[in-house]
């Protein structure tokens, strides 16, 4: 009697065990998707590697002297288009002008259509108005092919490095050490003909990156 009582104590025991050991794995798996599915989340939200929505990024440069007043320029980058042509493109970028005074663009190296020259492409011409900007601590940025198409941004003409431009700053005597001057990317557009296929950061078909300028000792 009293081995048959061991016997099912121990089997008791072993069911406890194993029970308690699947448990621990189920909680495991659980924990590992959990982490998985967070950063799946940021990187979609933040137009991360997995996102296939293009990104316009304002970069973000080494951190500047406070004694620093020489002219710097940072990039801004696109990752891709879709697969329409855009004929129209506009920025609005804040900045605290107080701190940091703008004074203009240099072009980068997106390019796009040109049939009246014998390569095809060429630069996109940016208008901007350096003056406004420093008053109002807006830089608006716009470009417009008034063909509404010969002229356009293609993802086709892309590379794997894509800079739309360079905005070029220069630090003004109010800055601090430790200030952190924010570059909002407050609005974004590449506009198609057909407006159902533009690109759009008020849409969320568009993501945008802000940029800052740190300033050191």
């Amino acid at each position: 009697m009293n081995e048959i009582t061991e016997k099912s104590t121990a089997t008791t025991t072993r069911n406890t065990d194993e029970k308690k050991k699947k448990r621990t794995v189920l909680l495991i798996v659980l924990l590992i998707l959990l982490v998985v599915g967070v950063l799946l989340f940021f990187l979609l939200r933040d137009g991360g590697t997995f996102s296939s929505v293009p990104t316009v990024t304002i970069e973000t440069p080494d951190k500047k002297s406070v004694s620093d007043r020489e002219p710097f320029s940072l990039q801004v980058q696109l990752s891709a288009l879709g697969e329409d042509s855009y004929p129209a493109a506009s920025f609005s970028i804040g900045f605290d002008p107080s701190k940091l005074e703008f004074i203009g663009l240099d072009e980068g190296n997106v390019i796009i259509s040109n049939s009246d020259n014998a390569y095809g492409v060429s630069l996109p011409e940016w208008s901007v108005n350096v003056e406004r900007a420093n008053e109002t601590g807006v830089i608006n940025i716009m470009y417009l092919d008034m063909t509404g198409g010969r002229y356009a941004f293609s993802g086709d003409l892309l590379e794997d490095d894509n800079v739309l431009f360079f905005l070029n700053f220069r630090l003004r005597g109010s800055v601090r050490a430790g200030d952190i001057l924010e570059l909002s990317l407050d609005d974004a557009v590449f506009a198609a003909n057909d407006e159902q296929k533009s690109l759009a950061s008020n849409k969320n078909t568009l993501k945008t990156v802000n940029g800052r300028v740190v300033i050191g000792e």
